[in-house]
């Protein structure tokens, strides 16, 4: 969908945010762009604050597709409901009431030959003016650009894709393979490609077609949003695995997020929970403990760097494989793959 994002650039705003903008504006994919031209109907933004919170909040927005009219929303409602109606009862259903209902419960726009639901109008606002360092573009794994003979200049795809978790409702692949004029990633070239982990390296090198690099880019994206079952500090925790085993290529990351919990986290935050913890281990009375007897930070690190602890480059987290001896390690994965 072609949006005229010099808009974004006629607010007044900073070198930085003006750099943020354009950054996250080059690469949204097919979907977003429907999401983008919703948000901004929504609510066009008046400052550059609004501006990058807007394009923060896409994910919050979700797509109904096809749907042109009250009429495709009307049996897109009857289809998401599970609802197999004869085919005289459909025959006198009135859809397009059906549709304005669908839209009274879920407040919307028709746009990009979609319908896009808003988000609650309660939405946070994360960007406030001075934490733009701090702001990410999150939410994804790989981002794909694909292009074809109808699109030659390209059109990005945001992994994963959920279509076949949403029982083949239409998403990324689906709103980018129409913008593209296609029927199926096979029929496109691969023009350009990133993964939210800087340690998976030049994707360009390792794939030569996007069949594989797209369902690579999903098996990794569907690991990080099942965050290995709900795991407290998951990103951060990742991220030191991903440096701790040298990862090199994507599927040496999504190796390392199958593996994650091969490994032992202690978050730097909570050295003195730790430290309490293996006190008591080794026998130490909690009445001493309690009474701060103990040097808590002081014993910790010591003891996690007797223990094979390591800290990672952020100094967040430190981590120690815990299964070294069933570890194999990427390298010899990769040559035990090829023998």
């Amino acid at each position: 969908m072609n949006i005229d994002y010099n808009k974004f650039f006629r607010i007044p705003h900073t070198r930085a945010e003006g750099d943020w903008m354009e950054e996250r504006l080059t690469t949204l994919s097919a979907k977003e762009s429907i999401l983008l031209a919703a948000a901004w109907q929504r609510n066009p933004p008046e400052t550059s604050i609004d501006a990058i919170n807007l394009l923060i909040s896409l994910q919050d927005y979700s797509i109904r597709f096809p749907a042109r009219g009250y009429e495709d929303l009307g049996r897109l409602y009857l289809a998401e409901a599970g609802l197999e109606l004869p085919e005289l009862v459909l025959a006198h259903t009135d859809m397009e009431a059906l549709g304005v209902a669908y839209e009274d419960s879920h407040p919307g726009v028709f746009v990009g030959g979609g319908y896009v639901m808003y988000p609650d109008e309660q939405e946070q606002k994360p960007y406030d003016g001075t934490n733009l360092a701090v702001l990410k573009d999150e939410g994804w794994s790989v981002k794909v650009k694909l292009a074809s003979n109808v699109k030659p200049e390209g059109v990005w795809l945001r992994l994963p894709d959920y279509s076949d978790a949403n029982d083949g409702a239409p998403d990324e692949a689906a709103l980018a393979l129409r913008e593209l004029g296609v029927q199926s990633v096979s029929e496109c070239i691969l023009t350009d490609a990133k993964c939210i982990f800087p340690e998976a390296g030049n994707l360009m090198e390792q794939y030569d077609n996007a069949v594989e690099l797209v369902i690579d880019g999903n098996n990794l994206g569907f690991l990080l949003d099942e965050r290995a079952q709900g795991m407290r500090d998951f990103e951060r925790k990742l991220a030191a695995a991903v440096e701790y085993d040298d990862c090199q290529t994507l599927k040496d990351v999504i190796g390392c997020a199958d593996e994650i919990r091969l490994f032992s986290f202690v978050m730097a935050d909570k050295l003195e929970d730790y430290a309490k913890s293996e006190l008591k281990k080794a026998g130490a009375p909690e009445m001493l403990i309690e009474a701060g007897l103990f040097d808590l930070h002081g014993f910790a690190e010591e003891s996690l760097e007797q223990n094979g602890y390591r800290l990672d480059r952020t100094e967040r987290v430190y981590l120690k494989p815990r299964q070294q001896e069933q570890r194999m390690t990427r390298s010899a994965m990769t040559m035990e793959q090829t023998m």
